[in-house]
């Protein structure tokens, strides 16, 4: 959510509340609260996947269901989440938990990889922040650097 600041303000700051929601049918996780620095309402509300995957034996976390891409993100926004994910495990206050929270945010990344391809496919990225990334880094979105990278956390 710290992706996506406030329209007003641009901050990020907000104490939020969740919720379980029914939306029409679809469950979906709601969060909400007021921005720090306006005070403007913000809200979002994310639709669960109808079967979710609990982690494997030995992971921390998961993120969506196995074998589906995500709607939720574009493969850039979960790099730029990862590496964020990789600063903040560097912090001496930061325990593994954050290092595997961005080895399953490649994870996520990974999935929009078509079994073969060495890149990711243009298709993956449909945010503005998400196609930015691309196209100042596209390095970074190979298979041999995302499973390098993803393999260097999940060793921390």
């Amino acid at each position: 959510m710290d992706l996506h600041g406030c329209t007003a303000c641009g901050g990020v700051d907000v104490a939020w509340a969740e919720a379980l929601v029914d939306r029409s049918g679809v469950m979906a996780r709601r969060y909400h609260g007021a921005c720090g620095q306006c005070g403007q309402e913000r809200e979002f509300v994310f639709a669960l996947p109808e079967r979710p995957t609990p982690p494997r034996p030995g992971d921390y976390v998961t993120f969506g269901a196995a074998g589906e891409t995500s709607r939720l993100f574009d493969a850039g926004q979960w790099v730029q989440i990862a590496d964020m994910l990789t600063l903040a495990a560097g912090l001496p206050d930061e325990d593994r938990g954050t290092a595997l929270i961005a080895v399953a945010c490649f994870d996520e990344a990974l999935k929009f990889l078509p079994e073969g391809a060495s890149d990711l496919p243009e298709e993956a990225f449909w945010s503005d922040e998400g196609q930015a990334f691309r196209v100042r880094s596209p390095e970074r979105f190979r298979r041999d650097e995302l499973l390098a990278r993803r393999a260097g956390l999940a060793a921390r």
